[in-house]
């Protein structure tokens, strides 16, 4: 059963996830936000699962076009703090403090790779949007 939130989102575990992978993709407090309220809505439902985790280590991890530079002592100290945040985050995921400091932190990590890496080495993921590629096909 699908229901209407007042975001214009509808509340299903499709949606949730899909809000979740923007949330890790742009580290846009919005889309956790949005991924709450769908959340909420389908434990008003019955649902009796939770949040999907945050993945933004693991895109990053495949952001690299040359397998080389994910080697570098640059990106491998930024990926650390990275998955250091992002571990802490998806062990209580509805804590607000642990949100806003993965936030932070990764947005320090994804300036860091961006600057550094920014003729074709490193893609960052908040620039694909995989529901409009989704919907090109």
């Amino acid at each position: 059963m699908t229901q209407e939130l007042p975001c214009d989102l509808e509340a299903s575990k499709e949606n949730m996830a899909i809000e979740m992978d923007y949330f890790s993709r742009t580290l846009d407090k919005v889309h956790y936000d949005n991924a709450v309220e769908i959340l909420g809505q389908l434990k008003k439902d019955g649902y009796k699962g939770s949040l999907p985790p945050v993945n933004t280590w693991e895109l990053y991890d495949q952001s690299f076009t040359f397998p080389r530079v994910r080697k570098y002592e640059l990106v491998e100290h930024e990926m650390n703090i990275l998955e250091h945040f992002q571990d802490n985050l998806n062990t209580n995921i509805s804590n607000q403090n642990l949100v806003s400091r993965f936030i932070q932190h990764a947005k320090k990590v994804q300036h860091a790779l961006s600057s550094k890496y920014h003729n074709g080495e490193f893609v960052d993921p908040s620039t694909i949007d995989p529901q409009a590629e989704k919907d090109e096909q």
